[in-house]
């Protein structure tokens, strides 16, 4: 890893947390940031409000309740008719009776559920639609798995388009969404129950008509509750009524907001009821939870109690489960400035590896709510703001924020715990409201958020160095950090600056064992990096990392591992081939021309010209494990079993100074010299190791001392140059040639278990060739396919008419075999060496010169 090791950026360091100030400035100037009171994830364990970026999500189980809650008696007023329903009191008494249903069979026709999200929340009506005369009082029922939030509920609220229905079970009446009465009677277990009916219909209500009904409150029986309507209401699940407690959560809260309903918080920091919790005051609110169940049953407000096995978030620190609760905290607002519209107008302009990150962190900023940032701890970087003792009113300015800065910059943020406000901050600093002066303004005790801190990066980073700027190149990050360190990146910079800090992002995912399970030591099934390159060397985990798709989770094991070092020790070795058969070349004197190469050795070019395009782009889209996996399949296929294998005659037999032999050893010098770079990323220290020992003619003056100052391969490199049009061509071709090629192998194949040829050079090959074969078939120099297919003879004819496949015949060859080359040819042609056969006589003349 190329890196500047001697000057790291570290989120403690003096000038890293003064840009914390500096953003925090800029936004507050524009005035996203606010103090208010909302309702967020909090821990009691910790003590500190959490940001949806510190939640995990793990499976919990928790109480499932059904509850009623009593309307109050004004809502019993006369029927009076309406477009949903409704009919004299008088009319509902006169209509036949109900029959009653089973729990699987009911009479109603109610239409099955729906998880569609109802529209718009509706606005309150004047007057709630009258409700009809019911043989008993009418209760509305709710379901929740959290009934220690019921002493903060002042409102229940329903799908303003859904349809409401009354229910008689078990001598009592029911109001709920007529989507859910089926699940609800399952659950609930009733065996019989009927739908009150006007005039020999259901009668039904839209949650619309229903705004303004009022209830007794389930735990203070000196308050009501309101129905209200809500778009997050769903009929998949519950009621169709859901219990809403605005201080215990983000959508109550946004409805109570809409509604003006009051927002009740009878829970402490420590998650203990206070007086408002009423006959549950001083009990926690998980130990409450059994206690409150109690209590509904015994004034016959609980309809059914069950458990239930949930997703529920849990502090990232302590892994215990958090509540929502509404406190003082300091927000970033998403919609105030225009921060949400600008950060998602940002996503547009990036690149993204893989394309579906872009869509994930859309739909975070999309539905997240104000960014909560401020903590309850007592270390990090703080709020930089103080406060008037006297009137309570936020006292922040340029000239207070500037303060702050010059005093993180030299003394460093513990600064602002150990020094009084009156040290540094300008004698003549006023209240903006009260105008009292500095001895009367105290500093804010709560911290800001840590991913407020790491995702101010761009400024404490790339801002502050001189050899850097904004934007980054790349962000990468794992997966996680879409709604962390990528959001938040984000949001500081669009909102200090109106722009993104990064031009590309890329997610990772994580890795696990070879069975799909998160590593853990109680499993045991950890592979440790330091034993990983002990045994295989460092590089052997190197190519594990570029083997995989790090845009997943990635699986390792000892014996992926293993694998991985086979393939390696592949790699290596095609090294060592190069490598041994350059050391007579000589790149500036045994050059060849294009048109003097053998057509075999023309294809070599253009075929790794073509794998060159293939792997750049892999690593410009930082897909290195398809840079990767193209290179080793070329080494394995079109060089191990195909050109390496077809050239050996030439390398070893022909002159030394040959064409041919010059030619095979330029397309070599081109190979290893691109292979080399090209696996440099992934293989640093094995191609650094290749580099130092390239041979002496390949060594020219002025090469650089490392592979990884070598620069990158390309086209311009070749000598000969290839023309482009050529080299297409001849792509075209070898595509028929290969297919020629596949054909005859397994022809050859066969023929050794027949025990008609030993090794292939005593084979005399026929080919058939189908018509539209033949068409295709390029024109070959003479021995071409001789030496591609490395037999004795190869003989090229027309299949029967209306033949559609290749077909192969396999003869011996005549001749004997050249001891020298091993070819199957005739011997004895040439007097000064009749031991050999001719091209080898040639040969061993030339060598004794």
């Amino acid at each position: 890893v190329l890196a500047d090791w001697e000057h790291p950026y570290l989120t403690f360091s003096p000038e890293y947390e003064a840009g914390n100030v500096r953003v925090f400035k800029t936004i507050y100037e524009q005035g996203a940031i606010y103090r208010g009171r909302k309702p967020i994830h909090w821990c009691t364990h910790c003590h500190t409000a959490l940001a949806e970026a510190e939640i995990e999500y793990s499976d919990e189980s928790s109480p499932s309740v059904y509850v009623a809650f009593d309307l109050v008696e004004k809502n019993a007023l006369p029927a009076t008719p309406t477009a949903a329903a409704a009919a004299p009191a008088a009319a509902a008494a006169a209509a036949p009776a109900a029959q009653p249903a089973s729990a699987t069979q009911p009479a109603s026709a109610a239409q099955p559920a729906s998880a569609v999200q109802p529209a718009s929340v509706a606005a309150p009506a004047a007057t709630p639609i009258a409700l009809p005369a019911t043989p008993h009082p009418v209760r509305l029922m709710i379901w929740t798995t959290t009934p220690w939030t019921l002493p903060a509920n002042t409102a229940v609220c329903l799908a303003p388009t859904a349809d409401y229905v009354l229910v008689n079970a078990n001598q009592q009446t029911f109001l709920l969404a007529e989507a859910l009465v089926d699940q609800v009677a399952q659950a609930v277990g009733w065996t019989s129950w009927e739908l009150i009916h006007i005039e020999n219909q259901v009668w039904k209500a839209k949650g619309s008509e229903l705004v303004g009904l009022r209830y007794s409150h389930p735990i203070h029986p000196t308050l009501d509750g309101e129905v209200v309507t809500g778009d997050h209401v769903e009929l998949s699940t519950g009621t169709g009524a859901v219990h809403t407690a605005p201080g215990h959560g983000q959508e109550d809260y946004l409805v109570a907001e809409q509604f003006e309903l009051p927002m009740l918080m009878p829970v402490d920091d420590n998650g203990v009821f206070d007086a408002g919790g009423g006959p549950f005051a001083g009990l926690d609110v998980q130990s409450a939870n059994p206690k409150i169940i109690e209590w509904l049953d015994q004034r016959g407000t609980l309809v059914a109690a069950t458990t239930t096995m949930h997703s529920y978030p849990h502090c990232w620190r302590c892994h215990q489960p958090v509540i929502f609760r509404a406190t003082e905290q300091w927000f970033v607002s998403m919609e105030k400035t225009g921060l949400r519209e600008q950060a998602l107008a940002e996503l547009d302009q990036l690149t993204w590896y893989p394309d579906w990150a872009y869509n994930r962190l859309r739909s975070m900023i999309e539905t997240r709510p104000d960014w909560c940032i401020s903590r309850q701890r007592s270390w990090g970087v703080p709020i930089p703001v103080f406060r008037c003792t006297i009137c309570n009113t936020t006292v922040a300015n340029a000239e207070t924020f500037d303060a702050v800065i010059q005093l993180f910059e030299t003394e460093g943020a513990d600064a602002w715990f150990a020094k009084e406000p009156h040290e540094y901050l300008a004698p003549d600093t006023v209240c903006p409201h009260c105008g009292a002066d500095l001895t009367k303004i105290e500093r804010e005790r709560d911290i800001l958020d840590v991913w407020w801190e790491s995702g101010v990066s761009h400024a404490s980073v790339l801002d502050a160095r001189e050899n850097l700027s904004r934007p980054a190149d790349l962000y990468i990050e794992g997966s996680d950090q879409h709604r962390g360190w990528f959001q938040s990146s984000l949001l500081t910079s669009v909102g200090a600056f109106h722009a993104a800090p990064y031009k590309a992002i890329m997610s990772c995912g994580f890795i696990v064992d070879e069975e799909g399970r998160k590593m853990s030591k109680s499993l045991g099934n950890g592979v440790e990096p330091d034993e990983v390159y002990e045994k295989y060397g460092a590089d052997v985990l190197r190519l594990w990392v570029g083997s995989v798709d790090s845009s997943q989770d990635v699986s390792i094991s000892d014996s992926i591992v293993e694998q991985l070092a086979d393939a390696y020790r592949r790699i290596r070795n095609t090294f060592r081939f190069l490598l041994s058969n350059l050391t007579d070349y000589d790149n500036l004197r045994d050059r060849v021309a294009w048109h003097e190469m053998p057509v075999i050795d023309r294809w070599a070019l253009a075929r790794l010209a073509a794998l060159m395009q293939v792997v750049e782009n892999a690593y410009q889209t930082n897909r290195f494990h398809v840079a990767y996996r193209a290179i080793y399949d070329y080494i394995v296929t079109d060089l191990s079993a195909i050109y390496l294998d077809a050239i050996k005659d030439r390398l070893y037999s022909d002159a030394p100074k040959s064409v041919g032999r010059r030619s095979a050893q330029l397309v070599l010098e081109h190979i290893l010299d691109t292979m080399v770079r090209q696996l440099a990323p992934i293989l640093s220290f094995t191609c650094d190791e290749v580099w130092e020992n390239y041979p002496s003619g390949l060594a020219n003056p002025g090469r650089p001392e490392s592979v990884l100052l070598a620069g990158w391969p390309t086209l311009d490199d070749f000598s000969p140059k290839l023309p482009a049009s050529e080299a297409a061509q001849l792509l075209t071709d070898f595509k028929v040639v290969m297919s020629l090629r596949d054909a005859v192998t397994k022809a050859l194949e066969q023929a050794r278990l027949d025990q008609l040829i030993g090794k292939s050079q005593e084979a005399q090959v026929t080919v058939l060739l189908p018509a539209d074969v033949q068409v295709d078939m390029p024109t070959l120099p003479a021995g071409t396919l001789e030496e591609l297919f490395i037999v004795a003879s190869v003989k090229l004819q027309s299949a029967e008419p209306g033949e559609t496949e290749i077909k192969v015949r396999i003869d011996k060859a005549a001749g004997q075999k050249c001891p020298r080359c091993w070819n199957v040819r005739e011997l004895g042609v040439d007097s000064r060496h009749p031991e050999v056969c001719s091209r080898c006589a040639e040969v061993l003349e030339e060598l004794t010169v």
